[in-house]
This record gives C-alpha cells, sequence and structure tokens, in this order.
C-alpha cells in the first residue's frame, strides 16, 4: 500500500501538470469569445441591413432602451429640430418644450423601430460605390469603456471624415452583447430628414 501512494501522487502530479494547459487554452477562448463578441453583433446588424432581416435586427437591438435614450437626448436639447431651422431667438418657454418633447417621444414610440432602421439605412445609402460594392459604415474608433460596455463610432455611407459620427453603445446583457444606446449627430438626422 506504501508503494502505491507515491505511484499515485505521481501520477496525479502528471494529471495536474498536464490539466493547466487546458484550463488556460480554455480561458483563452472563453475570453476571445467575449471580446470578439461586440464585433460579431455589429456584423450580424450589418448581414441584417444588408439583407433587410427585421428578425435579427428586434434581437440584437434592446429597442426599448435605444429609444429612451433618443428621448433623453431631445428632452435635453441634444438632439431635435434641424440646425437650418434652429433661431436663437427662438426658445419655447418650459410648456411648449414639454409639448415638443412629447411630439418627438410619440414619433420616436412610432419610428425607432427594426422597419425603421430598414428604411433609414436605405435613405442613407448613396448607392453602389465606384468599384461595384455596396456603401458601407466606417468604423472611426472601438474599444471596451467597462467590461461589460462597448462603445463604437461609425461614420454612416456618405458621411465625410471630418463629420461627427454615429455613437453606438453595446452592453454585455442576459448573455449576449445587444445594442443598448445610439447618439445620433444632428447632422445625420438632417440628412435623413432631408431624403424623406
Amino acid at each position: 500500500m506504501t508503494a502505491a501512494a507515491p505511484r499515485l501522487g505521481r501520477a496525479m502530479l502528471r494529471a495536474g501538470f498536464f490539466a493547466w494547459p487546458v484550463w488556460l487554452a480554455s480561458l483563452g477562448v472563453l475570453a476571445g469569445a467575449y471580446a470578439g463578441g461586440p464585433f460579431v453583433t455589429l456584423w450580424r446588424i450589418t448581414h441584417a441591413l444588408e439583407s433587410g432581416d427585421r428578425d435579427t435586427l428586434q434581437a440584437v437591438i434592446a429597442w426599448e432602451s435605444v429609444r429612451q435614450g433618443l428621448k433623453d437626448d431631445i428632452s435635453e436639447g441634444l438632439l431635435g429640430m434641424p440646425q437650418s431651422r434652429q433661431v436663437a431667438s427662438n426658445a419655447l418657454p418650459p410648456f411648449g418644450a414639454s409639448f415638443i418633447s412629447g411630439i418627438a417621444a410619440t414619433a420616436i414610440d412610432r419610428d425607432v423601430t427594426a422597419q425603421g432602421l430598414l428604411e433609414v439605412a436605405r435613405l442613407l445609402d448613396p448607392g453602389p460605390a465606384p468599384g461595384g460594392a455596396g456603401a458601407v459604415p466606417s468604423i472611426v474608433g472601438a474599444g471596451f469603456a467597462t467590461p461589460t460596455c462597448f462603445d463604437l463610432r461609425v461614420l454612416a455611407p456618405g458621411q465625410a471624415p471630418d463629420e461627427t459620427p454615429l455613437h453606438v453603445r453595446l452592453e454585455f446583457h442576459q448573455g449576449s452583447w445587444q445594442v443598448m444606446r445610439v447618439w445620433i449627430p444632428q447632422d445625420l438626422m438632417d440628412r435623413a430628414a432631408a431624403r424623406t
């Protein structure tokens, strides 16, 4: 019995020694999948916009959260009337501002949907590029803000490099990455409104 104990100890040591690389490799794969998750989600969104896949857009975008963020931007005056129509002397009293915010909130609830995104993407798409490929958004900044929050800045098709990019926030929510917040620059809103 005493001779078996050292052999068992050596066998366990060998098994433990070889188990560490497997654990480290597994941990590396999981970390890579987690870190790559936002990019997979963005690829799914791009593919869904190109193919008109509303179901995928419904799954990867937290629409209620996005709508609430846009309503917050409007109520804080960060997004609103097209710049060409804004006049400094045209300040509304508090009641008028809340009335306008209410109308905007109703429009957001109605239009900020998967179908609405597909229509806006079609409106903003300037058409095929000279090489025959369709126009695609270009990423101008991306990175983790926190371990469960990923920020992305994107120039929409047709936007110039010096224009304010679209800011998208993805969060790790209920086991997957989802778009939770979008900040739309006013000039992009103006372009979309001009094409409707």
